[in-house]
């Protein structure tokens, strides 16, 4: 790795400089520009040094310098590139060498244009092939770079599905899908020539709603109930699993039961470990893409025990124990695949 987390770098495409947070994989790292972070691939980054000695060269020295003459410190205020919602957004790059302004790809991005954090799944397809996943937060007021697309895949209708989850209130939640059409693509990139734009985009939404319920349909060739009949209770119940559905649950013992004092190490586990597989279980028969089990530093034991049970259950895609700033070491995310 030619870069150091915590060394400033210089983002080519966008012009900005940054401090590079973490690694993603091999090929992207996380940036920290301002108040805004980019996920960017290796190659978009450069060490900023010779631009700095280059701008200090160009700089007239100066004598003296007077206390009225000093400038104040300007703060990083990201100004809104869009009206409320979030976005779509697509920022064709040209071929250099081409005198028609042909485009050679496409950089997609997530714009967050509100005040709300939000954790989102993403996948873009083509023909059912996978060509980028990604799951991640997005923040408020932020833009997120996720990948290119070449012209030729751009223009081959990829499907972008995507679910969006309030992080402060899951019951906001959007899951649905955008396909860009070969004509569509075309219009778009001729308005942004007449316009003068650098990017067009799609409004995915403008305010998260709740989640609709989701009905049962069960057919039968005859009537449900009969007059005498007991009402059957062995079909799944969707709609009061979904009212169940949480994207968080504390696995401390004390929010658990009342009367912990009087247990054991190992019986307090095993009830730790019950609501886990209980809310597990009924993520995944919801379809949730993500839940967040908070259990704590302590000794590592239930860490340890959740990791495993995690290990051996279906659908759990990856999992997460990175240092989070509301929980530190002590929680994990889980990330489902169906």
């Amino acid at each position: 790795m030619k870069f150091t987390i915590g060394d400033p770098v210089y983002i080519k495409s966008n012009q900005e400089e940054g401090k590079l947070e973490e690694y993603i994989g091999k090929d992207m790292a996380s940036v920290k520009v301002g108040k805004s972070t980019y996920h960017v691939f290796l190659d978009d980054l450069e060490h900023p040094y010779l631009r700095w000695f280059l701008q200090k060269e160009k700089k007239p020295k100066s004598t003296i310098q007077h206390v009225d003459q000093l400038r104040t410190e300007k703060k990083y205020t990201r100004q809104r590139s869009l009206p409320q919602g979030v976005y779509l957004v697509f920022m064709p790059i040209y071929d250099a060498n081409s005198m028609d302004e042909k485009v050679e790809k496409l950089k997609v991005y997530i714009y967050n244009e509100t005040m709300y954090e939000y954790l989102v799944e993403y996948n873009c397809t083509i023909k059912s092939e996978f060509l980028f996943s990604l799951s991640s937060t997005i923040y408020p007021e932020s833009e997120f770079y996720m990948h290119d697309l070449s012209f030729e895949e751009m223009a081959s209708s990829p499907l972008f599905t995507y679910r969006f989850v309030d992080k402060s209130n899951s019951k906001l939640d959007l899951a649905t899908s955008l396909q860009i059409k070969p004509k569509k693509l075309f219009d778009k990139l001729d308005n942004i020539k007449y316009e003068n734009k650098a990017f067009f985009y799609f409004l995915l939404f403008d305010v998260l709603k709740p989640r609709a319920k989701q009905e049962v349909f069960v057919a039968a060739a005859k009537p449900l109930f009969l007059p005498n009949e007991k009402k059957n209770n062995s079909h799944f119940d969707f709609e009061g699993a979904l009212k169940k559905s949480m994207y968080e649950i504390d696995l401390h013992i004390e929010n658990l039961i009342s009367h912990h004092r009087t247990l054991g190490n190992s019986e307090m586990l095993n009830i730790q470990l019950k609501e886990c597989q209980k809310a597990l279980d009924l993520a995944i028969a919801t379809k949730q893409y993500t839940i967040i089990f908070i259990h704590g530093v302590g000794n590592g034991k239930l860490k340890k025990e959740i990791h495993l049970l995690l290990d051996q259950t279906k659908y759990v895609h990856k999992y997460v124990n990175d240092y989070d700033i509301q929980y530190g070491y002590g929680a994990t995310q889980v990330f489902f695949r169906y």
